[in-house]
């Protein structure tokens, strides 16, 4: 009998450690931006309305990295999504087009220093000084998004015809004013 415990004890080890690193894999294929052939994983999201308008950021920190930020914590080496949609707050099934999105960018390997992205290179934005840069064309869809989770894509295409698409499926910090 004791046997038995024993090789079914394993057998179970063996199942939950190829459960988990499958749980692994799905997660970075469900956070990610894509730039022409460059994948950059995210691994938080951050919702935060303000007076006429929402900013949507994602980025390659972790929820805890975030927080952490607003203590005076100073972040390396971070990717950073943001986009400006001139709503009042995200909206289930909907399609939010450039013409709705005041501002969008994404800068790779920057710093937050008190609290404040800094440096980094730009991959693409909506209006900047390089026209190659720029999208020409695209769109957010919030495809689900609860008090726990959000789930969305988004597809651009710059200037210089690279496409651009993203994919954040997980939890987010939502923040009010007051809150950083």
């Amino acid at each position: 009998m004791k046997y038995l415990k024993t090789i079914t004890f394993a057998l179970l080890i063996i199942l939950l450690t190829s459960c988990s690193s499958d749980d692994d894999s799905n997660t970075s294929e469900s956070k990610f931006i894509k730039v022409g052939e460059s994948s950059f994983e995210m691994k938080a999201a951050v919702v935060e309305p303000s007076f006429n308008s929402v900013f949507l950021s994602l980025t390659n920190s972790t929820e805890a990295e975030i927080s952490a930020s607003f203590e005076g914590t100073t972040l390396n080496n971070v990717d950073y999504f943001l986009a400006r949609i001139n709503h009042f707050d995200l909206t289930p099934g909907e399609t939010y087009g450039l013409d709705e999105i005041s501002s969008v960018e994404f800068i790779v390997n920057g710093d937050v220093i008190n609290s404040e992205f800094e440096n980094g290179f730009s991959q693409f934005y909506k209006s900047g000084s390089n026209f190659d840069l720029e999208v020409a064309s695209g769109s957010i869809t919030v495809i689900d998004y609860t008090v726990d989770s959000i789930n969305l894509s988004f597809s651009f295409t710059r200037n210089d015809g690279t496409e651009i698409s993203g994919l954040y499926v997980g939890s987010f910090l939502y923040i009010t004013p007051g809150d950083e």
